[in-house]
């Protein structure tokens, strides 16, 4: 490819990306979003109506290893519908000042049931919802609905009505469980699987149009600025994909940089067009954990090379250990190996994109570059997902 050619390409690759970063932050007209801080010491995303109220309450709990953003989709649909929605980050989770305990997530939701001054409809996701749940059967926690996504809730005889949003390809939900459920009302994704079912169009309208037909509101026309988020996810990732391979090419000096050009861009790309409803924008406490995970994962892969395996063996490694996890969890019902369950599978996501990303940083170069681009990239998303226990 010739150097006229590189250039005409970058450049169109950085309007790309510039274009999806813009589309990545459309949000449903009439719809507000701001960041609070509720009781003190919990992050929030309150995503409310443009009109003037008051607004029924709805609060909104991320799974385990998500952060406030994952409920994204839920409380722009929701605010869109007339509630007023609040996003929290759990005890360790996104930006919360406060460690990952049991005790800090599970006596939360009454804490800020309160702050609030009642809560209408309440949506949790995986953990989330296990957590809001034992707070509604031990704890006080009473919200008019309770909406579990993709989670195993279970509110008691005397709790709030229940709605089970279920994706079609879960890998925690038991379908034994779920018929034996008398007392809630079940509805099935068409497509999606526990981690995407946040964000899953059949789940999030089938959650609104229970909790307007609960709270009395007439049924909204379904969000539809998601879909503008999602062009400009895929335009992002297609442009950074550009500049990882032609960028290094324009000079050789920055051929000499590919390790490290090579995860930047695709990390900006990731940032740029994930930040408003993943959560990925960097944060300064988790700093000393991604710099750790840095040191680990290219010990790891230095250690690989050593005993000349490929790079994909360490996702193998992880990915062999999550059902593992999971079978130990099912069994000893230990919510410890759940969580271990749920690190190692984003860490096999991430890891095997991080493979991807040392691939291309390979190119052309030794193998040391592969290494340390996977070894960036792979340790700043894990970290950004890894709760804080400290």
């Amino acid at each position: 490819m010739s150097a006229r050619t590189s250039r005409w390409l970058v450049a169109a690759a950085i309007a790309a990306l510039i274009l999806g970063a813009i589309l990545s932050r459309m949000i449903e007209p009439g719809v507000r979003v701001e960041k609070v801080m509720l009781t003190t010491n919990t992050p929030a995303l309150r995503l409310f109506p443009a009109m003037p109220g008051p607004h029924p309450i709805a609060l909104l709990a991320h799974g385990g290893t998500g952060s406030k953003e994952n409920m994204f989709r839920f409380g722009e649909a929701l605010a869109a519908a007339g509630f007023d929605c609040y996003s929290v980050d759990q005890a360790g989770h996104g930006e919360s000042p406060q460690r990952y305990s049991l005790t800090n997530i599970l006596l939360k939701f009454r804490e800020l049931e309160h702050a609030l001054g009642g809560v209408d409809v309440f949506v949790g996701h995986s953990m989330g919802g296990g957590a809001g749940s034992w707070s509604v059967r031990g704890d006080g926690f009473r919200p008019k609905l309770f909406i579990g996504v993709d989670s195993a809730a279970h509110v008691g005889e005397r709790g709030p009505p229940l709605l089970l949003l279920v994706a079609r390809f879960s890998e925690l939900m038991s379908r034994n469980w779920l018929r034996a459920q008398t007392n809630a009302q079940v509805v099935f994704s068409p497509w999606s699987e526990h981690i995407t079912a946040p964000f899953d169009p059949g789940l999030v309208n089938a959650g609104v149009k229970t909790a307007c037909t609960t709270i009395g509101k007439p049924v909204s026309a379904a969000p539809t600025a998601w879909r503008w988020r999602l062009v400009g996810l895929v335009l992002g990732i297609a442009a950074a994909l550009v500049l990882m391979f032609c960028l290094p090419e324009l000079h050789p000096h920055l051929a000499r940089t590919r390790r490290f050009i090579v995860p930047a861009v695709l990390l900006i790309a990731v940032i740029l067009t994930m930040g408003t409803w993943v959560g990925v924008t960097p944060q300064l406490r988790r700093i000393p954990q991604q710099l750790v995970l840095l040191v680990v994962i290219w010990l790891a892969l230095a250690r690989l090379s050593r005993l000349r395996m490929p790079r994909w063996s360490l996702p193998v490694v992880t990915g062999i250990l999550t059902p593992c996890c999971l079978a130990v969890a099912y069994s000893t019902h230990i919510f410890l190996f759940a969580l271990l369950m749920a690190l190692l599978a984003i860490s096999t996501l991430l890891l095997a994109v991080g493979v991807a990303v040392g691939r291309i940083a390979n190119r052309g170069g030794p193998p040391r570059d592969g290494d340390v681009a996977m070894a960036i990239f792979a340790s700043y998303v894990i970290g950004q997902f890894m709760p804080l226990f400290y």
